[in-house]
């Protein structure tokens, strides 16, 4: 069932979409925490599962009410790309960033995570999608590198290795969600939230079996049940749908650079709340980063500048879907 079933009523305003963007972005920065808290209670993939599969009722309950009791529909050409989707954004990537946030400190972890991103696109890009990575993306990319350098001044070792190596598996799923997505929405026959409401059912439901069978059944506390429903319930279904809809007015360079604030909110409230240390190589790492992700989200932009008279592969609303999304 395409786009155009789901009647999605008039754009917003740019002040309103950006307001959206903002707070979706902050409720996702907030769910590190959230997971941190989660993880002295509850075993990470059975923590992961039940989040997303939360998410997934909650956007399947949305859904119906706004749009009536119309099942999802999946175009046969993109079946397998929905299911690849699913296990790659809401099996594997929940896995790893759970399993890596129980390993090392939420700042360090979002760090790597959120720096992560831009690397595996700038590579990956020209050899998937046939989109060359430019100069200026490359010198973003140099500037990313620079910033992780100076934030990591020794060599991660142990447990802080493993967790490092979890968040940049967990970047490099992110990375390849985009180009899955992208393949599914290029023919616009796929309406955004079922591309997002069937990959996160799907997937979350995969991850419970794999953690039923490795984990044991945890005894539920009313904090971690009100944990499972905020992270669910709020920072999933909710988060994703404000961004969608404001993705319809703002364009992926927007999206972005809004996007990549999550580095200094997610060390904010570290700080705040699990009062994580903000040391300065910290602070200048993670603004060196943002200053090498904005120079790559502005290449791609005077790109897609450039090629606006060609036709675009993907509906706005997910030109830059997950980029951070927590």
């Amino acid at each position: 069932m395409g786009e155009r079933t789901l009647r999605e009523g008039r754009p917003p305003s740019t002040s309103v979409a950006v307001g959206l963007a903002v707070l979706a972005t902050l409720l996702w920065a907030s769910s590190l925490i959230y997971i941190k808290i989660g993880l002295e209670d509850l075993p990470p993939l059975t923590f992961a599962a039940l989040r997303y599969l939360i998410g997934a009722i909650a956007l399947f309950l949305y859904r119906q009410v706004r749009y009536g009791r119309m099942p999802p529909q999946v175009e046969r050409s993109s079946a397998k790309w929905m299911v690849a989707l699913g296990l790659v954004l809401y099996t594997f990537v929940p896995a790893v960033m759970f399993l890596g946030l129980d390993e090392i400190d939420t700042v360090t972890f979002n760090f790597v995570f959120q720096a992560g991103i831009p690397l595996v696109l700038a590579l990956t890009a020209g050899l998937f999608v046939k989109e060359p990575t430019s100069g200026w993306e490359w010198a973003g990319v140099g500037v990313v590198v620079a910033g992780m350098y100076v934030f990591f001044p020794a060599v991660p070792e142990g447990s802080e290795a493993l967790g490092i190596m979890l968040a940049a598996l967990a970047a490099c799923g992110i990375g390849a969600s985009n180009l899955l997505q992208r393949k599914i929405l290029r023919d616009g026959k796929t309406a955004a939230l079922d591309a997002t409401l069937i990959p996160m059912a799907l997937g979350s439901s995969v991850l419970l079996i794999i953690a039923l069978t490795l984990e044991t059944w945890p005894t539920f506390t009313p904090q971690t049940v009100l944990l499972l429903l905020l992270l669910g319930v709020v920072n999933t279904a909710f988060a994703f749908t404000i961004w969608h809809h404001a993705m319809r007015t703002l364009n992926a360079l927007h999206a972005g650079v809004i996007a990549s604030a999550q580095i200094i909110e997610v060390g904010v409230f570290a700080w705040l709340i699990l009062d994580e240390e903000l040391t300065a190589d910290r602070i200048i790492g993670s603004l060196v980063v943002i200053g090498g992700i904005l120079i790559v989200h502005v290449s791609r932009a005077m790109v897609a500048r450039r090629q606006r008279l060609e036709p675009e592969p993907a509906p706005k609303a997910h030109d830059h879907p997950l980029a951070g999304a927590s």
